[in-house]
């Protein structure tokens, strides 16, 4: 199948539950695979799929980032609560933080999302005091490893604007909390789902969708081990 268009980008991920956005695991969906290499940043947000990522974030169509066991993806809305199950942890961060099971750059992220705002990937290093060349990397992961346990997610992108106001360069991703991004409807049933039968319940779509995807490899690589 090649995905021409916006609409049919986000029906497909909505038909199938959750798509990574490039080569994840052999035979799995991904958009990099369902795509023409000449669709890619051409700019147009209706046939790019380089734009499309963060067009359905900001519409809150999909769910983007690194949900996927910390790999890039798309989740569906009727998915979406099965993920959260399933990775979220169930202690707060906060007590996850005091019983040294979060990182120090993981908790002032996260300290600075609680903020408000929406910052993007380079507002978060200049708070943060890094550079792209020197400790973005540790600000980096602790961006994936948030968004890999829900607790924040990409919410869209922006370009940066120069002194005279005008835009320039690529846009970057821009975040906020799961909670502040998540529409309730999104989350609507969640507290009902086990961690045992959310995770089987992804496994069992993953495989489904997949060509002769070996489950506990698709395990292994989501990271739902239980």
């Amino acid at each position: 199948m090649i995905l021409n268009t916006y609409e049919e980008f986000v029906e497909r991920v909505n038909h199938l539950g959750f798509m990574a956005f490039s080569s994840m695991l052999p035979g799995f969906p991904s958009l990099d695979r369902e795509t023409r290499p000449g669709q890619w940043h051409t700019g147009d947000p209706q046939t790019d799929p380089w734009c499309w990522k963060d067009r359905a974030a900001k519409e809150r169509k999909l769910a983007f980032g690194c949900l996927l066991g910390g790999h890039k993806g798309f989740i569906s809305q009727e998915l979406y609560p099965y993920f959260y199950v399933a990775c979220h942890p169930q202690e707060d961060i906060e007590e996850r933080w005091f019983e040294g099971r979060v990182s120090l750059v993981e908790w002032q992220v996260w300290q600075l999302l609680c903020q408000g705002g929406e910052p993007d990937t380079g507002e978060i290093r200049r708070a943060m005091g890094v550079t792209k060349k020197q400790g973005a990397g540790k600000v980096d992961s602790a961006l994936k490893e948030l968004q890999r346990c829900f607790y924040i997610t990409v919410s869209g992108n922006r370009r940066k604007v120069s002194r005279w106001g005008e835009p320039y360069g690529w846009a970057i991703n821009t975040y906020l909390r799961v909670s502040d991004w998540a529409p309730e409807s999104w989350l609507r049933g969640a507290d009902r789902i086990s961690r045992e039968e959310a995770v089987e319940h992804i496994l069992d779509i993953g495989v489904s969708i997949g060509e002769s995807v070996n489950r506990n490899e698709l395990a292994r690589v989501l990271k739902l081990g239980l």
